[in-house]
């Protein structure tokens, strides 16, 4: 099979030559799925890139490249698309993410177990000196989807094997099982840039004594770039709610949102905008309430990515996602941060408290919530940004100004 992969490699040069007169820098994400978070976090890095090397070759290995390509398409003109490191996690014989990360790196040593995705592997394979992997930022790499743990193993073999840099920034790492942990025991000491978003994630990853808690990717550069325009005109009231990954009945929600919408006063739709990070994910407490408040305003996933997130000084939010939470506390809006299940999304919610935000934090149930207001993230948010580019410039030095 190494025979028969030699030949295939030597039939495919496009597949694994450089391409234009710049580096290669290969970012792996979760964008395309699609999900509000996801894709600001691929775009900010990326438009960084594109100011600071846009003539390198840029791929994005995520679990959707059609989509990646279509949203991030104007973001870098070097762009790339692939699911190289997604594939061989999903093609491993096992959800053990031991047996995952096994499977990929004997896969990035032997092409030739994984033929299907060897034009895929010897890109990974072909990077080199000044080149740069890195694992951008985001909740995706922990026990909830255990394959994924096979990233990490794909970028701790890259800066073993090869002499590009790796980097892996902002990733939150709970809920981490005993194989997660073993495997970021295994990679995290070959990892040279490494941040997470939260304390209990950098207890994982003290195999590097230089990993550290991070500001969110997101912030990069700053929040006023993810705001919409026209946020002044935007409802006082915002809602962002999901349907996915509940530890409790839909219903439940609904009934705590509702109450607590009453408590604030709300009796008009016209005071209340709804806002969606995952299509039809987060349409349904829209479609729950909208009988009883007609006229609520609602916000697709498609309009706060190319108009930005409607958030300002003034409005009180109720948010079980974590992005909305980070972005419109930034903004200077109030809110409570409704966790939907404790292992994963009150961590989360956690994170963005010990950036500033003063949201009141809350489950499923409670009563009487009020308010809480934006703390000091607004004040901190440009410092923030600032941080996370001194990070990008030791990953991407000296290319990062």
């Amino acid at each position: 099979m190494k025979r028969l992969f030699g030949a295939i490699k030597d039939e495919l040069p496009g597949a694994v030559r450089r391409q234009g007169g710049g580096r290669t820098v290969y970012i792996v994400a979760t964008s395309g799925h699609p999900n509000y978070g996801d894709e600001i976090i691929l775009r900010r890095w990326l438009r960084l890139l594109a100011k600071t090397e846009p003539d390198a070759t840029v791929w994005v290995d995520s679990p959707a490249p059609g989509p990646t390509a279509a949203l991030m398409r104007d973001e870098h003109p070097g762009l790339r698309t692939t699911d190289t490191l997604y594939r061989l996690s999903w093609e491993a014989p096992s959800d053990d993410s031991r047996e995952v990360a096994e499977f990929v790196r004997g896969a990035l040593d032997d092409p030739g177990s994984a033929p299907r995705w060897i034009p895929g592997i010897e890109v990974l394979r072909g990077l080199g000196a000044g080149d740069v992997l890195h694992v951008v930022g985001g909740g995706y790499v922990n026990s909830v989807w255990p394959r994924h743990l096979g990233l990490v193993a794909g970028a701790a073999w890259v800066a073993e094997r090869t002499r590009a840099s790796v980097a892996v920034t902002g990733l939150g790492l709970l809920p981490a099982d005993d194989a997660a942990r073993e495997v970021w025991k295994n990679a995290a000491r070959r990892i040279g840039v490494l941040t997470v978003r939260d304390q209990a994630s950098l207890e994982v990853v003290r195999a590097n004594p230089d990993a550290v808690v991070a500001p969110d990717d997101a912030l990069l550069g700053g929040a006023a770039g993810l705001l919409a325009r026209d946020a002044a005109t935007a409802p006082d009231v915002m809602v962002c709610v999901q349907t996915d990954m509940l530890a409790v009945p839909f219903d439940d929600v609904v009934e705590t949102v509702r109450s607590t919408l009453a408590g604030w006063g709300v009796t008009s739709g016209a005071q209340v905008g709804f806002v969606e990070c995952i299509p039809r994910v987060d349409r349904a407490i829209y479609d729950a309430l909208s009988d009883e408040l007609p006229g609520a305003r609602f916000y697709s996933l498609w309009e706060i990515l190319r108009d930005g997130l409607p958030a300002r000084p003034g409005q009180r939010w109720i948010s079980s996602r974590y992005h909305p939470h980070l972005v419109a506390a930034a903004a200077g809006a109030s809110g409570v941060a409704l966790s939907v299940s404790e292992d994963y999304y009150a961590v989360k919610h956690g994170a963005v408290a010990a950036l500033g935000s003063g949201w009141t934090q809350a489950r499923v149930g409670d009563r009487g919530l009020v308010a809480g207001d934006a703390g000091s993230l607004p004040a901190r948010a440009q410092d923030h940004g600032v941080r996370l580019l001194a990070t990008a410039r030791r990953i991407y030095a000296p290319h990062a100004r």
